[in-house]
């Protein structure tokens, strides 16, 4: 086949991730769900300054995560977490992203239900054994 044979049929047609003016990434809840998250990197907080007290105060770990989509330009989703007295990973904050979800007609979902959106996607996430295993490898001590 010649170069100037090729036909439409004959190209993968790929959507195209595009960064919008205002700095968002805009895609349907679809499209979004079917986007595979990787972790990039986490972290514990810096404790707290805490008065010197007489006798035990109580204390907790927390720390922040942020993950990336595959995609050019990446997606980027970060949360805050703590760790519970079980030793289980619980998010503590909504997501941080700039990811603006959209409906099927192109119209934004806005902050509040987008944000309501990539929680079910992170609790979907097996995120906290990943954490876990990061934090671990991260801080030896």
């Amino acid at each position: 086949m010649q170069f100037n044979e090729i036909t439409t049929a004959d190209i993968a047609i790929v959507p195209i991730i595009a960064v919008s003016a205002d700095s968002y990434i805009r895609l349907t809840f679809e499209k979004f769900w079917k986007m595979k998250l990787v972790h990039l990197i986490s972290g514990l907080d810096e404790d707290k300054s805490v008065w010197l007290q007489k006798g035990a105060i109580s204390t907790e770990i927390t720390g922040y995560t942020e993950w990336v989509s595959e995609t050019t330009p990446a997606l980027s989703i970060g949360w805050d977490w703590m760790i519970q007295t079980e030793g289980l990973y619980k998010r503590i904050s909504q997501p941080r992203s700039n990811l603006m979800l959209m409906d099927s007609r192109q119209q934004d979902f806005g902050a509040v239900k987008t944000s309501a959106l990539m929680e079910i996607v992170i609790d979907e996430i097996a995120w906290q054994k990943v954490i876990q295993q990061y934090i671990s490898r991260r801080y030896p001590y």
